[in-house]
């Protein structure tokens, strides 16, 4: 397979989140580059995409809608 098929099958993978971790991703595209199947590039820009994907959710607190201020 060419670099470009690879890296375009492994864009799919991630963005759909085929993989269970974000580890597991990025260990198949150190197999690929090992094997020169992808390029450095490649796996820098799939790294980066798998590090969006695979994120944890950011949690938000609230912020109190009316905070009692002391009274002095």
């Amino acid at each position: 397979m060419s670099n470009t098929v690879i890296y375009t099958l492994m864009e799919s993978l991630i963005s759909k989140k085929y993989y269970a971790t974000k580890e597991e991703a990025t260990d198949k595209l150190g197999v690929y580059f090992a094997f020169d199947m992808i390029d450095a590039e490649q796996v820098t820009e799939l790294a980066l995409l798998a590090e969006g994907v695979y994120a944890p959710p950011v949690e938000l607190t609230p912020e109190p809608e009316n905070p009692e201020t002391p009274t002095v």
